[in-house]
């Protein structure tokens, strides 16, 4: 039998691979009779092989047990050609360590629009997404919300009940929503971070064109329509025994579902917030009564803070004033020890809540939003309305400052957007030549 030959010194030159589905070369070595794989950790073969070196030195310096230890973790890698449900899991890690992360809600919006384009435009793995699948969704969703085709006679038209029709308007609006979502995970910073994790990818919106929403200046209501609401609204909360009884019966986007008879407590609380204290929609969902702050002279300020899973948009808190009325109105509501809007007492069936569903009240917002087009608000967001009348009282009645503050909008570019059309009008006065001058 041949004896073994013992070990000459080119058997510790090093071995390098890859791993199906790895983009870090692995090296496989041998010192004195040891045999071990480590994973280096690098891209390239170069880098590669002064890990390794490094390696073999710590083996030789410290022992085999001992460079084990050092260098032997395994990596938790990210494929060479990740998923899209794998490159949103880095993204969620991306995000934790970021300077001013998203939150949790806003995180995961972000992600069912991503999820959506990659959908609609076929795309499974994030590295065939570019411009073009991009331009492919575009068209896919605009297709599909705006049909063009007719019926034709021999066709029979479906018994299911056609969606409310959209205009062109509105759906851009909404497709554009989307895209923007989509493209924040994909900031120079968050690309970065991907970068350094050992994914390299070029922003696949760079070249789509996604305008900014133009911010239209508010109308305020008529005198009489705000006399209205207030004056009506004890209608709301106790209810319309003259109430017409529902019509439709269905899901709680149908309009001729709600029952105007029975009171809604809920959708009464949300009103005083929105219209007395201009609160955004997800505020007055998540406002607590731990907010609400009482000073020695008897005042009160309500304080829109984090708390639980509610994150203010400006990531900023705010105080604003109660009036003594919209305070004892609000007391006399209360109904739940801890939210200002009660939330509803019978727990949804399985199934019948969309897991993206963010808002407590989500039901009662509806009721609020059909009670004011029935008054005459014809604007599209009838709440968000109520908060931009708050804003027009306070930038008329004080000044486009105090309008920021208790709005809580990051700049005073936008209160001036908003407002300024009502603070800035131009003083006439009488001239001899009976004229006027600005």
């Amino acid at each position: 039998m041949e004896k073994r030959k013992t070990q000459s010194s080119r058997a510790n030159q090093f071995h390098f691979f890859q791993q199906p589905g790895s983009r870090f070369y692995s090296v496989r070595l041998m010192v004195d009779g040891q045999r071990r794989r480590f994973s280096t950790g690098e891209t390239t073969l170069k880098a590669a092989h002064s890990k390794a070196a490094a390696i073999m030195a710590d083996i030789k310096s410290r022992g085999f047990d001992a460079a084990i230890k050092l260098h032997g973790k395994r990596r938790d890698e990210i494929p060479a050609d990740p998923t899209v449900e794998e490159f949103c899991k880095l993204y969620r890690e991306a995000i934790i360590t970021a300077d001013s992360p998203p939150s949790k809600v806003t995180s995961e919006r972000y992600i069912r629009s991503l999820m959506r384009v990659c959908s609609g435009s076929g795309i499974t793995r994030i590295r065939r997404l570019d411009a073009s699948s991009v331009e492919r969704f575009k068209d896919v969703y605009l297709r599909a919300a705006l049909p063009t085709e007719t019926p034709t006679a021999t066709k029979k038209p479906r018994a299911k009940k056609k969606p409310r029709p959209r205009d062109a308007a509105s759906v851009r609006t909404t497709l554009n929503g989307i895209l923007r979502n989509a493209a924040s995970i994909f900031s120079p910073s968050l690309l970065a971070s991907y970068r350094i994790r050992g994914l390299v990818l070029d922003n696949p919106f760079s070249g789509t064109k996604m305008k900014r929403v133009p911010i239209k200046a508010h109308s305020p209501f008529p005198r009489e329509l705000i006399d209205l609401i207030w004056n009506s609204s004890t209608v709301l909360r106790d209810g319309n025994p003259d109430a017409p009884e529902p019509t439709l019966k269905g899901g709680r986007r149908s309009d001729g579902a709600i029952d105007f008879r029975l009171p809604r407590p809920d959708a009464f609380a949300i009103l005083l917030l929105e219209l007395g204290l201009g609160l955004r929609r997800n505020e007055a969902d998540k406002a607590e009564w731990s907010w609400v702050i009482e000073m020695p002279d008897g005042r009160r300020f309500l304080e829109v803070r984090a708390s639980g899973d509610f994150v203010p948009k400006s990531k900023q808190s705010r105080v604003i004033p109660i009036d003594p009325v919209v305070w004892e109105t609000l007391l006399a509501n209360k109904a739940d020890e801890r939210f200002i809007v009660p939330a509803p007492k019978a727990k949804p069936k399985r199934g019948s809540v969309k897991q993206s569903l963010v808002y407590r009240c989500e039901e009662a917002h509806r009721v609020l939003v059909v009670w004011l087009r029935k008054l005459g608000v014809t604007d599209p967001k009838p709440c968000h309305a109520l908060r931009k009348e708050f804003g027009s009282y306070v930038a008329t009645r004080f000044s486009l400052f105090h309008a920021q503050k208790l709005l809580g909008h990051s700049t005073p570019a936008v209160t001036s957007a908003y407002y300024a059309s009502l603070t800035d009008l131009p003083h006439l006065e009488p001239t001899r030549m009976g004229k006027f001058q600005s």
